[in-house]
């Protein structure tokens, strides 16, 4: 794609829709954001008179703020994108292409999509997330890459060149390096309007759960499932696997039932459980239904055909709570596992006011390795697995997880080079970044393009971003 950067200059007595500050939750309520200024544009002329308007101060912009990260965090100026909501198909070259507006929600896309018997080249565990939100920070499914590692073009308003002025650049393949910064940019770049994606034909899955005793025998199913997903049973440490692969077999005439099933007992009812057990009787209650009575109430062996995107997502969201993600090299998935194993029953042992007892299964998914400059699963040769702990303990009650989460991260960053994911409750410091991302010199060298003073990044993502001081010479 050929660069397509437009410059503009204020206009004369343009009205953008700016507001006082305001404050701002994000989902799990475990983040309030405070701004100064608040704009919703509906245009892209807007948002830049906005931007030009507020060259002098931070700016971030947010999506639906299904976030635990302080990388949604800001205290001055914010934009949000929900208006830029545009689906179009194209042809670029011999290929489809999907362009879609930054707040569209990833539902939407698919949605649309699914009229023209198309959908998106992976999806997420959910599908709440805007767009540009999904791909900044790295949104994942199994079994596959990354929804940032196959965006194709980013449409950014940002300040170039001169650096006084926002101007709108088409972000693409003439320019690698930049789009691996763009596909995952955190929101260091500017603010997303619109992205680029492959489709492809929509297609069914085959699904069905089992459970295993031991970790190499789930590993031994990706064979056969290339698509699953799998679950430690805390407190019995055990797994059941979702298999999951592609197929040419028509739609279950039972699937409709099974989709039920899901919604309503696993997504809701088992939920509904869960959080109880969490919030009233979180000890001794919690690991004696883990052990004996919660995996009774999964059904094993019923083999379901449906609809890709019916398959392969969920409703989490419809329970608030907060969680943690891990990537780990393949070679430490079984190392890891033991280690996590070890840090919940150390938890669970504590005294009342460090005491934190797990009480949800754990997902661990496999991703193959972004083309993309910082994500989570950007680099290496070999898959990553991502570990996934999800508490539903009330916000004010969190202090366990959070002290559980931390320690889990810097353990696991230490022994096995893991990454905790970007979205997600994410403890993580300047020192630990620059160790685990190789290509982090070269994300700040795009990132610094836009302005000496970082304009869009927050004072979390600025710590990463300044240069380590470096170590006074011996003698």
């Amino acid at each position: 794609m050929q660069r397509q950067r437009r410059k503009r200059r204020p206009l004369e007595g343009h009205k953008t829709a700016e507001k006082a500050g305001k404050m701002i939750e994000n989902f799990g309520r475990n983040l309030t954001i405070r701004t100064t200024k608040f704009c919703c544009p509906q245009s892209e002329t807007e948002l830049l008179g906005f931007l030009d308007a507020n060259r002098d101060s931070k700016i971030r912009a947010i999506g639906r703020l299904h976030s635990w990260s302080q990388v949604i965090e800001a205290n001055e100026v914010v934009v949000d994108m929900r208006h830029f909501r545009a689906i179009e198909l194209r042809q670029s070259g011999s290929e489809t292409v999907v362009r879609v507006g930054a707040g569209c929600q990833i539902k939407d896309v698919v949605n649309a999509l699914q009229q023209s018997g198309l959908t998106l080249p992976t999806l997420g565990l959910i599908d709440e997330q805007s767009v540009a939100g999904a791909i900044a920070t790295g949104t994942h499914g199994s079994g596959r890459q990354s929804l940032s590692h196959f965006v194709s073009a980013v449409r950014i308003a940002s300040f170039f060149d001169d650096g006084r002025h926002a101007e709108l650049d088409w972000i693409g393949t003439d320019q690698p390096q930049r789009l691996r910064a763009a596909r995952s940019s955190l929101g260091c770049l500017g603010v997303v309007t619109e992205v680029e994606l492959p489709v492809r034909k929509q297609y069914r899955i085959e699904e069905h759960l089992r459970r295993y005793e031991t970790l190499e025998e789930v590993i031994d199913q990706e064979a056969k499932y290339p698509l699953q997903q799998f679950y430690l049973v805390p407190w019995r440490w055990d797994f059941f696997a979702q298999h999951r692969v592609e197929t040419d077999r028509k739609r279950s005439w039972h699937a409709g039932l099974y989709r039920a099933f899901w919604s309503l007992g696993m997504d809701t009812m088992l939920h509904v459980a869960i959080c109880s057990l969490a919030r009233w009787l979180p000890d001794r209650c919690t690991t004696i239904a883990f052990r004996h009575l919660i995996p009774r109430l999964i059904p094993q062996n019923w083999k379901v055909v449906d609809r890709s995107d019916r398959q392969l997502t969920m409703q989490h969201e419809r329970f608030r709570h907060i969680e943690v993600e891990i990537f780990v090299p393949q070679k430490h998935l079984k190392d890891s596992i033991s280690v996590a194993i070890d840090l919940l029953k150390n938890y669970a042992s504590r005294s009342a006011s460090e005491r934190y007892v797990h009480h949800y299964p754990i997902c661990i998914r496999r991703v193959l390795p972004d083309d993309t400059l910082v994500s989570p699963g950007s680099g290496g040769k070999e898959p990553w697995y991502t570990l996934s702990f999800i508490s539903y303990a009330r916000p004010a009650e969190r202090q366990g997880f959070e002290a559980f989460a931390t320690e889990i991260v810097r353990v696991m960053a230490t022994r096995f080079d893991a990454r905790p994911h970007w979205g997600k409750f994410c403890p993580i410091d300047a020192k630990t970044v620059a160790k685990l991302y190789p290509n982090w010199d070269d994300f700040r060298r795009e990132v610094s393009s836009v302005g000496d003073d970082f304009p869009f990044v927050n004072d979390w993502l600025l710590e990463f971003l300044q240069p380590l001081p470096r170590a006074a010479p011996l003698g």
